[in-house]
């Protein structure tokens, strides 16, 4: 390849990279027609740039889907330059490569020792905080305090109550209070609707979110063997990413699989029932219940 750093359109192989404020160079990607094209890109810029393989760890390869893209470009790649300004570096390139009629493309992936390090610190973070959640659930409600719990999330919190507490799922307000007034126990009310017990005496109230739905789809896919395309999910509303819900469907399905439903039908049944559509194939639902005629 003639002049790596220059950018220009190019067929065999592009380069780009997420620099610092300084210009360092902390991240490596290279696109190519195939992996000898794309090893031979990678070579020929580390040595245009004075850059050193050895403080680069290589985090992915392989094919990459790149079918309806017609070129590869800064612009194609937003998705990666958005992730990119979140760590703090701005997405550059060495020209724009046309893909053609090709589907896939061979890719490298490279982050610097540092950027690795990063990225490693903020992955433990959010796994530290995922482990942490049942203990600050269960800390808070050791208090000893009344607790409002919005379990979005719709986990099983009887595990998390001590002893002496008392477990009231979506209570009146009356009720609550009375059970306060007596003073028995420390009383823990559930809720998905918090609003109704704004006028309660609380002295904790937790919030815990619901799932994302790539989590969703995930845990749904682990539970019934199938695999489950997110955008089947885009018109849940957030509120219905709970485990509760996940119980709901995988209930539906396996009720559809005992009428000799092939699995992908019956999953994507499960799911439109659930959400509130009735398939055509509960064809004869309505047989005996339809008004006789005078």
């Amino acid at each position: 390849m003639d002049d790596i750093l220059v950018p220009k359109e190019r067929t065999d192989a592009v380069v780009f990279i997420g620099v610092d404020d300084s210009g360092g160079v902390e991240f490596v990607k290279v696109y190519a027609v195939d992996e000898e094209k794309a090893r031979a890109a990678l070579e020929e810029f580390f040595s245009a740039r004075g850059l050193f393989p050895a403080d680069y760890r290589l985090v992915s390869r392989g094919l990459e889907d790149v079918s309806g893209k017609g070129a590869i470009t800064t612009r194609s790649e937003a998705e990666l330059s958005a992730s990119l300004a979140r760590l703090g570096l701005k997405l550059l390139s060495n020209g724009v490569l046309d893909v053609g009629g090709l589907d896939r493309v061979y890719q490298f992936t490279l982050v610097s020792e540092e950027l690795y390090l990063k990225l490693r610190r903020k992955e433990e973070a959010e796994k530290a905080k995922k482990r942490g959640l049942a203990l600050t659930i269960r800390a808070a409600i050791e208090l000893g305090f009344h607790t409002l719990i919005v379990n979005l999330r719709g986990i099983n919190l009887e595990p998390l109550l001590p002893e002496g507490a008392k477990l009231l799922r979506e209570p009146s307000p009356g009720e609550v209070l009375r059970e306060m007034g007596r003073g028995e126990f420390q009383v823990v009310v559930e809720t998905v609707w918090p609003d109704k017990y704004y006028t309660v005496p609380f002295g904790a109230r937790i919030k815990i979110p619901p799932m994302s739905r790539q989590e969703f789809a995930r845990e749904l896919e682990n539970l019934v063997g199938v695999p489950v395309d997110e955008g089947i999910l885009d018109d849940y509303p957030e509120w219905l990413f709970n485990y509760r819900n996940l119980e709901m469907i995988v209930q539906i399905f396996e009720k559809l699989r005992k009428r000799g439903m092939e699995k992908e039908k019956a999953l994507e049944t499960a799911i439109f029932v659930n959400l509130g559509f009735v398939p055509s194939e509960f064809e004869g639902l309505d047989d005996g219940i339809r008004p006789s005629k005078p």
